[in-house]
């Protein structure tokens, strides 16, 4: 990512040269025998045997957090915020309708974020409404399998289809995915893995710290013995609590996350110092080397000016060093911010707010696409503007990237690694006469190889739909009904024209679903229960 976008992105989160993030209690408190629970054998244990820290064991000083009616704190503690309090939300617009004639090109950067479905599942199961401006469409869209084939001839490779619109009278909908070859993991190279785990007073709860340290353990348990560990902890400070260690010592990988006790600030800037110092000196060239946060990324952050870890973020991703968002809790949570930094160090951002969502993504997401295969993806869609009267991108605002910088590989895009997928929707009204099947455009993918440094590119043609060309009687595939039904949740929760003038309901979308789920299509259970669960708090 170039300094100036880096500088702009950070600028407007507030992070300053003092960037210490104020947590919900006091002094450390990692020399007392307080909060986590030592595992018994399984990753799990960690999470369900969490233990909160008592105050007067702990040795922590209340730091009182102020709730939204101006109180500070009760006489039994701080003040402890509900989880739809407190939480740090950007709006990042909603793309319009554009003429074709007028402007035919559409260019962003890939991405494979899915924190803003996780945020939302978490919000809804606690009964909560999901605020607008935290629902980003496209990581909705993205948090759900398609089953759309590798490519086996190039780094990425594109897949298209059209259907009519099940929203929209006379539009159709184009989906175009984008999917990363899949190295087998036999070559897959060596990992070096620096988690930076916020140690915070506001952590101190079984769904963060406690997740947080099922998660390690589960992690420690997929990858190789010769992979690498390292472990740094922030809260006023920060604090190495494991040197770079081969996988195979499983005893002081699994010391270093009893030492993750609770208690104090958060000192972000502080943590991830440490943690690219840990990292670069484990680092191999050879080797996929990443750095993890771990957090809630609770924020109290001043506004006088970037602070030079932005540099660092950006200098380090472009120098091999990874950076992953994964965010733990609500109530008090900071989403742009987690969002914002991944983006920052060509990484992505991801929410776990269960066990289950904890063991997927470091017990299979994780140590499957850390290996980077295309550099600065991006795509642009080309639309014919003799057949094509307007168009339509679904999600994806903040991802803009101006059509003249396509070709421009110094401008930051996104990173896909080993068997990603990310898929586009677009909507699309056509001219009259537009023949079924008629080609109305076309997407092309850009990145720079991982391997060779060279750029490459995809390109495939778009054509309007065609209900009647397949055996199927023209039904789109179970793919494109599944992404269309995601993207229509989103848009129904987050409730912003021109989508929230179609009164489309929640009834609608179980219609759409049920079937899907009836026929056991990956993802739609998933798909379903958020369906349910927004009826439960609308």
């Amino acid at each position: 990512m170039d300094t100036r976008r880096a500088t702009t992105i950070l600028a407007g989160l507030g992070l300053t040269t003092s960037l210490v993030l104020s947590g919900c209690s006091g002094d450390d408190s990692s020399e007392g025998d307080s909060g986590g629970s030592a595992a018994t054998g399984a990753p799990s244990d960690y999470y369900e045997d969490y233990e909160v820290a008592p105050m007067e064991d702990s040795g922590a000083v209340p730091q009182a957090v102020p709730s939204p009616g101006g109180a500070r704190g009760t006489d039994d503690g701080p003040y402890e915020p509900a989880p739809d309090e407190l939480n740090e939300f950007r709006e990042a617009g909603t793309n319009g309708f554009v003429w074709a004639e007028e402007d035919p090109l559409s260019t962003f950067g890939l991405d494979v974020d899915s924190g803003s479905f996780g945020v939302a599942r978490t919000l809804m199961n606690d009964g909560y409404e999901v605020p607008p401006e935290s629902v980003r469409p496209e990581e909705w869209i993205n948090a759900l399998p398609y089953g759309d084939a590798p490519p086996t001839d190039a780094d990425l490779g594109l897949v298209t289809e059209t259907g009519l619109s099940p929203t929209m009278d006379g539009a159709q909908v184009v989906r175009v995915g984008v999917g990363a070859r899949e190295v087998d993991p036999a070559d897959r190279p060596r990992v070096n893995v620096t988690l930076v785990v916020d140690r915070s007073g506001s952590m101190d709860t079984r769904d963060r710290l406690g997740l947080v340290q099922s998660s390690l353990a589960v992690l420690a348990e997929e990858l190789e013995d010769d992979d690498t560990v390292s472990v740094v902890s922030f809260q006023d400070e920060a604090e190495s609590i494991l040197e770079p260690t081969p996988v195979r010592d499983q005893d002081a990988i699994l010391d270093a996350i009893e030492e993750l006790r609770p208690g104090g600030g958060t000192n972000l800037e502080a943590g991830l110092r440490l943690g690219y110092e840990q990292a670069r000196e484990a680092f191999d060239e050879d080797a996929v080397n990443v750095v993890v946060i771990c957090s809630d990324g609770v924020a109290n952050i001043g506004a006088t000016g970037p602070g030079s870890i932005t540099e660092r973020i950006a200098e380090e991703g472009a120098d091999g060093i990874h950076l992953v968002t994964v965010g733990f809790g609500m109530g008090s949570y900071n989403d742009h911010l987690m969002e914002q930094v991944a983006d920052l160090g060509d990484g992505f951002y991801s929410y776990v707010d269960t066990y289950d969502e904890a063991e997927q993504l470091f017990g299979t997401d994780l140590t499957t696409t850390l290996v980077p295969v295309a550099a600065e993806a991006r795509a642009q869609v080309a639309l014919d503007p003799e057949v094509v009267e307007s168009y339509r991108l679904i999600g994806y605002e903040n991802r803009d990237i101006a059509d003249e910088d396509f070709e421009d590989l110094s401008v930051d895009a996104g990173e896909l690694g080993s068997g990603h997928r990310a898929t586009a929707l677009y909507e699309v009204t056509l001219a009259d006469g537009v023949e079924p099947g008629a080609s109305i455009g076309r997407a092309t993918v850009l990145w720079r190889s991982v391997e060779t440094g060279e750029p490459q590119e995809a390109t495939i043609e778009l054509l309007a739909a065609d209900p009647g060309s397949d055996g199927n009687d023209g039904a789109p595939s179970d793919a494109w009904q599944l992404s269309t039904a995601a993207a229509d949740l989103a848009q129904v929760v987050k409730g912003a024209e021109p989508f929230a003038e179609r009164a489309v309901t929640l009834d609608d979308l179980a219609e759409r679903v049920d079937p899907l789920v009836a026929r056991d299509v990956p993802g739609a259970a998933e798909l379903a229960e958020m369906v349910d669960l927004a009826r439960t708090v609308d």
